[in-house]
């Protein structure tokens, strides 16, 4: 069997293509084994292989001499917050966040509730590939149960409420609709609303892991949701979660599209006003952000893609706030993870303290276009294509901190390679529509052939 992707943002792979419970007993018998064992809670997504996997991890944490915690159906930012409050010695969440429901993969979780750093992570796939685990047989000889079974969803709810005005969002009276992509959001955003006194509606909120429609919370995949909200008159907006809910994307009050990349823009328009303090997102999000923090007088930190390192970009820079454009918020007196939930209080508060709701917000913020593009490519050639293209384009103003991003007066275009699929990522952003459709065919014209070429 070939191997999974395994990178900076974890492990994903084709389930009993490339990635199986073998693979995972032994992954989480490296991981456990790199911190001397103690308890490892264990959460994961909706997937059908969800359960056996874990079943699987409980089998390697207890051969590396670690106490398995089942969290069962749990969100990674649940999961993260889980392995911190407890006093876990670290934690696994096992989904493939957006991917196609034929994958699944595999997330560690560091002790103080962030993921595992690129270093971390590297140093257990050393591990791997030397073979520096048991047999198959020494393996399977470990039972394949937890120690005992946590509610990570009521810990999650409590520490998001203590960070929030709960009663200014109870007085407000607010309704959304909702869409978890029938994922692990729907373990905790009911309890959390119905703490927060808002009412809601909703389509795809079951815990059955059918991903009705494309996982990633786009607006051209939240069609259902737009119906809804365009049947309904007492709604304040949308609320649209990946399958592991650490990112959420926003829909206008009557269906209309809203970026993802405005959900951190909206996070941060409220926890700004709290505290002026520095904020880190990676080279791919939108320039919305450098307004918002530019409004209150905040500085931003650029790093590279992946939310581990930006959480490391804001533990160096000594940033209070973090998150990606892909609808990633980071609040680390919550959790120091990519957050969909507690993005989705954030903005909550900011509608109840505003009266706004979700297209009145988005309306005050500047905006730009944004195009994001797919090639086809492996691991191997996105480097060289990439460098190729740094050549190419040596004359203008650049940055190569993460593959190639080229950087003009009215907008920028970033050329990766992804950390998830064997794909170049391609993001342009600009004023117009037409500037950013011009500067991401301007790279793709020299990168690709046209059988290449994808959205």
């Amino acid at each position: 069997m070939s191997l999974p992707i395994m990178t900076v943002s974890g492990i994903r792979g084709v389930v009993n293509e490339t990635i199986d419970p073998l693979f995972i007993s032994r992954i989480s018998y490296l991981q456990t084994r790199a911190v001397r064992g103690g308890a490892i809670v264990v959460g994961r997504d909706t997937r059908p292989s969800g359960a056996a996997f874990a079943k699987a991890a409980f089998r390697g944490i207890r051969a590396a001499g670690g106490t398995p915690v089942d969290l069962g159906i749990a969100p990674t930012p649940t999961t993260c917050l889980a392995a911190s409050a407890t006093g876990a010695s670290g934690g696994v969440i096992l989904t493939a966040s957006h991917n196609p429901i034929r994958y699944n993969g595999y997330k560690m979780v560091h002790s103080s509730g962030r993921l595992y750093r690129g270093s971390e992570a590297e140093a257990v796939y050393a591990a791997f590939h030397n073979k520096e685990y048991p047999s198959d047989k020494k393996l399977s000889g470990f039972p394949e149960t937890a120690e005992k079974k946590v509610d990570a969803a009521a810990l999650h709810i409590d520490r998001i409420c203590a960070h929030i005005d709960v009663r200014k969002i109870r007085a407000a009276k607010l309704c959304i609709a909702v869409d978890s992509i029938n994922g692990a959001a729907g373990a905790v955003f009911p309890s959390l609303l119905e703490a927060l006194g808002v009412a809601w509606v909703g389509v795809y909120n079951n815990l059955d892991g059918d991903f009705v429609h494309n996982p990633e919370p786009r607006p051209e995949h939240l069609n259902n949701l737009s119906a809804l909200l365009r049947c309904r008159t007492d709604c304040w907006g949308g609320f649209a979660f990946d399958p592991d809910a650490d990112r959420l994307a926003t829909m206008g009050e009557h269906g209309e599209a809203i970026s993802e990349e405005l959900t951190l823009a909206f996070a941060l328009r409220n926890l700004l006003a709290r505290a002026r303090l520095p904020v880190a997102t990676n080279l791919s999000t939108s320039m919305v952000i450098d307004d918002v923090a530019e409004g209150f007088g905040a500085t931003v930190i650029r790093s590279k893609i992946g939310e581990a390192n930006v959480v490391e970009a804001m533990e160096r820079h000594g940033c209070g706030y973090g998150g990606e454009g892909n609808g990633g918020v980071i609040y680390p007196p919550v959790v120091a993870a990519r957050d969909g939930l507690t993005a989705m209080a954030l903005i909550l508060e900011l509608m109840a303290q505003t009266s706004q709701r979700i297209t009145q917000l988005a309306s005050s913020l500047p905006h730009y276009c944004i195009v994001k593009e797919k090639i086809t490519c492996s691991a191997g050639d996105a480097s060289l294509l990439i460098n190729r293209l740094t050549s190419r384009f040596s004359s203008e103003k650049h940055d190569l901190t993460d593959g190639l991003k080229i950087i003009r007066e009215y907008g920028w275009v970033h050329l990766r390679a992804s950390n998830t699929e064997p794909i170049i990522r391609c993001y342009a952003e600009a004023r117009t529509a037409q500037q950013a459709r011009d500067l991401a065919d301007m790279v793709i014209r020299e990168a690709t052939t046209p059988q290449q070429r994808h959205t």
